[in-house]
């Protein structure tokens, strides 16, 4: 088990949210989930044009360590010729880019504790499950199927308001109440009935994008490390 902890998750979103919201919306976030969607993986309409990478941390983020900012960065298909955006790109071609640049995050993070879910799939989640506010987006659902895959697919989990909290509790309840050599997953799963809290949306692993995306994945580490040196704290 292990966790990551953002500052910069619903809160940067949002504020990316409210710079393409049309007024007087009777849904916020229409407009950003339709540009999110419609907009292709990484903005290529061909795998000549640039891929579109991007930090965005409206308060200064924990993973990685750096400052309030945003970073925009191009790199080719392959991952190459990373360089960094002085200029900003169009405010609705932000709507996908913060999307899979917070999932690629946690790609990036994960990738060493996946396993390949059957033979011939590449290592990446079996099922993916989705808890809190971004659960109820079509469009984020749909991007982090496209990111890190999930075999099995992606499903909201709806476990009220504390996710964090349940699972905290069933950690505990491990703890105290567990047989002799009975795993965690043993113990949970004779309680746990999925059926009246777990909702399939979306399909999650597609070979094609999957596969571009981990294409990029070096760059995104490299853009991280690049603004990571660049901290002062971090000159020599």
């Amino acid at each position: 088990m292990f966790m990551l902890c953002y500052k910069n998750g619903g809160l940067a979103r949002e504020k990316v949210r409210d710079s393409v919201l049309k007024p007087h919306s009777s849904d916020p976030w229409e407009t950003f989930n339709k540009l999110a969607l419609e907009t292709p993986c990484l903005s290529q309409n061909s795998s000549a044009d640039p891929a579109k990478l991007g930090l965005y941390f409206p308060l200064p983020e924990i993973v990685p360590n750096v400052r309030a900012g945003t970073w925009r960065y191009t790199c080719s298909s392959d991952g190459s010729d990373l360089k960094e955006v002085k200029e900003p790109w169009s405010k609705e071609a932000d709507a996908r880019t913060i999307v899979e640049s917070q999932i690629l995050s946690l790609r990036l993070r994960s990738q060493k504790l996946v396993h390949p879910p059957a033979t011939g799939i590449p290592a990446q989640p079996r099922r993916i499950y989705l808890v809190g506010g971004g659960s109820l987006n079509p469009a984020i659902a749909r991007i982090i199927g496209d990111v890190l895959g999930g075999a099995e697919g992606v499903y909201k989990l709806d476990v009220g308001g504390n996710a964090c909290a349940l699972a905290g509790a069933y950690k505990a309840v491990w703890a105290m109440e567990r047989k002799q050599g009975e795993s965690f997953e043993e113990l949970i799963g004779e309680r746990w009935r999925e059926g009246e809290a777990v909702e399939k949306v979306d399909v999650g692993y597609r070979e094609d994008l999957f596969g571009r995306y981990g294409k990029i994945l070096p760059a995104f580490a490299d853009m991280e490390e690049r603004i990571l040196a660049g901290e002062e704290r971090n000159k020599k």
